[in-house]
């Protein structure tokens, strides 16, 4: 197979994919909608967690989201769920890793139905 493209093109494109800036994170506090209507938000104080959720990735009571913040961040104690007369799921949660872990957890858990991109679990007072 011959190569169409002249290589200095070619590696020039290599280039500037690889050197391409990421993507700034959204540091907003406002809850995160994303495709197939998923949604989340997410908030600490210490090491004291609240996330709710909406949309069809939580329909399982957080089974999904309690085994991926195990995988992610660890321990995780006093675990609770439930859901709000809104069908919103809430849960709440300790662990002592850092807020990155819970971010990565829940884009985990949404991923099969539609993942949640770009949240950030910000402190709360």
């Amino acid at each position: 197979m011959k190569l169409t493209v002249p290589a200095a093109t070619l590696f020039s494109a290599i280039a500037l994919t690889v050197a391409a800036p990421a993507a700034e994170a959204n540091a907003t506090a406002e809850p995160i909608d994303k495709r197939g209507g998923n949604g989340a938000s997410c908030g600490y104080s210490g090491g004291w967690y609240t996330v709710e959720s909406w949309g069809s990735w939580d329909n399982d009571w957080g089974k999904g989201l309690l085994d991926n913040l195990r995988g992610q961040c660890g321990n995780i104690v006093n675990w609770g769920f439930n859901y709000g007369g809104n069908g919103n799921g809430y849960a709440g949660f300790a662990q002592s890793g850092r807020s990155h872990c819970v971010e990565d957890a829940i884009w985990l858990a949404s991923n099969p139905t539609g993942a949640i991109w770009g949240l950030n679990c910000v402190p709360v007072s």
